[in-house]
């Protein structure tokens, strides 16, 4: 299964990275059909390259989800906390925006009277909704290796496999806007492969977590 999941999460990257190349530079563009080329010659080594790192994953989360924390596991805890923040880490920082977005016009209809049965706390649990997912995605390692964590935002021990999807158009769409990305030095656009790369990471993570090892935790926590 996480073979499988491993290899979705790469067909999607290329797809996703394909796509939203597309829709900056338009779907004609010659660029695109040769990046479109260069992916389906990728796919005879990158899908089976995706499915050992599926296996790898899959060895890595069994060990995290057995009481005690090995030190290999530690490291590469936080290596994957500095992969996925660039990606899960806009997504909560998007999140955020929304989150005080809606949260203003309920206050706004608290103000004017027109709210009915919405309280503050309601505001700030709506807040907390939308920021949650993305940022319990980074953390959940520490989280399942119960290891504290200074700061006052608290964190479920687990999200349910229905939320956690309807997370993965968003991933989809920012993957999107990362390949108009320009660099700051040099003023070229990210380079299509290493986003590819990268979000193969990302989105793989994302479902092995989503449909594997929440569920895992969700049935531990009702036990």
């Amino acid at each position: 299964m996480f073979a499988a999941l491993g290899i979705a999460g790469a067909f999607l990257a290329m797809l996703a990275v394909y796509v939203g190349t597309g829709l900056y530079d338009g779907f004609l563009d010659w660029d695109l059909h040769h990046l479109g080329r260069r992916f389906r010659r990728a796919l005879p080594w990158a899908l089976p390259l995706a499915a050992v790192a599926g296996v790898l994953l899959r060895v890595y989360y069994a060990r995290l989800l057995r009481p005690g924390v090995s030190g290999v596991a530690m490291l590469w805890t936080i290596v994957r906390a500095f992969i996925h923040f660039p990606f899960f880490g806009m997504l909560a920082l998007l999140a955020v925006v929304w989150g005080f977005i809606l949260a203003g016009w309920n206050f706004v209809m608290i103000r004017w009277g027109r709210g009915a049965g919405v309280t503050a706390a309601d505001s700030e649990s709506i807040f907390l909704h939308w920021l949650g997912p993305p940022l319990w995605i980074i953390l959940l390692p520490f989280i399942a290796a119960k290891l504290p964590m200074e700061g006052d935002l608290e964190l479920p021990q687990t999200i349910s496999r229905r939320r956690l999807l309807r997370w993965l158009p968003a991933a989809l769409a920012l993957v999107f806007l990362y390949t108009g990305g320009v660099s700051e030095e040099t003023g070229e656009r990210v380079d299509p492969n290493w986003l590819a790369a990268f979000a193969s990471f990302w989105l793989a993570d994302y479902l092995m977590v989503t449909l594997r090892v929440a569920p895992i935790l969700r049935f531990r926590l009702r036990s």
